[in-house]
């Protein structure tokens, strides 16, 4: 795999990390990251993949390193550098979530919330014959579309946010200069955007999990037997059904992915447990990027031996 804000260590940084790299591992080199008015650059080591690139974006160890070759030693400005890297690390890793982001279109949320009451209604002839009865599947459909409110006030937040992150992420995807002040104010977008983001996340697995409710099966299994009843008729909330089921479907998908990344990221496809990394992780903390730095420094810092 390629990490984009880092590229092959060369010249006097390559000279500088050789002396601390291990077998199978790779040293690629940060942008300049520029503090008080110098230049640096974190020099990183990363485990080499079997043909050759990165196995894993994971940092195993690090240096800080000045435009003359010399290394840093002093161990706050080490760790200044390294929040610098997590930060725009944070940013290349919500790419994707960005770009989803600005396709976000509450209009299309606002209709379906408008027709919820209506639609809840007209099904609640197929919700009385199903086995776990009409009190059961209506408190499904309210909470789904109370998630539903709550998905489209986020992602209208999200889209503000990834409208802001935008530029600064080709600016940093393509390794350009950052100073103190664009570092600043890139950290503080990445972190309000992760934490609605993670809302967002926590919200669908609780509508899903919360009291073995399984919300989005219901929905979707009381919409498919609505569609086979002659006797009911939903043709006037068509528009909006097909809506709801394609918004069903995306849901259950993202559940998947979050067992993925759980699994790879976390090793658990639990998402219970995964929810309560996510909550720790971000949830009443002020700048989780420093906090993570704080937990690491010692042990990727190379001169923190």
């Amino acid at each position: 795999m390629k990490i984009p804000i880092m590229e092959p260590a060369t010249g006097i940084y390559l000279e500088a990390i050789k002396e601390y790299v291990k077998f199978r591992q790779l040293p690629l080199m940060s942008a300049d990251y520029i503090i008080d008015g110098k230049t640096y650059k974190l020099v990183g080591l990363y485990k080499k993949g079997l043909f050759g690139g990165v196995s894993n974006r994971m940092l195993v160890k690090f240096i800080v390193v000045e435009q003359d070759g010399t290394i840093v030693k002093d161990f706050e400005l080490s760790k200044k550098v390294l929040d610098f890297y997590y930060t725009f690390e944070s940013l290349w890793l919500i790419e994707k979530r960005i770009a989803a982001s600005l396709k976000h279109d509450p209009v299309f949320y606002a209709e379906i919330l408008e027709e919820a009451e209506d639609i809840t209604i007209s099904l609640v002839p197929v919700m009385q014959r199903m086995r776990l009865g009409e009190e059961k599947y209506l408190r499904d459909f309210q909470q789904f579309f109370a998630f539903l409110k709550l998905w489209n006030e986020k992602s209208i937040l999200c889209e503000r946010l990834a409208r802001d992150l935008s530029s600064p992420l080709q600016s940093i995807l393509n390794r350009e200069a950052v100073d103190e002040e664009m570092y600043k104010k890139i950290k503080n977008l990445v972190i309000e955007f992760i934490r609605y983001s993670d809302e967002r996340s926590v919200a669908l697995v609780e509508l899903e999990l919360k009291d073995q409710r399984y919300a989005l099966f219901s929905v979707r299994r009381i919409l498919e037997e609505a569609e086979k009843d002659k006797n009911i008729n939903l043709t006037k909330y068509k528009k909006n059904i097909e809506k709801i089921k394609q918004i069903v479907q995306e849901s259950e998908a993202a559940l998947r992915t979050m067992k993925m990344d759980g699994i790879k990221y976390d090793n658990t496809a639990d998402l219970n447990k995964i929810t309560e990394i996510v909550k720790k992780r971000s949830y009443a903390k002020e700048d989780i990027i420093t906090d993570y730095v704080n937990e690491v420094i010692t042990e990727k810092w190379v001169l923190g031996r």
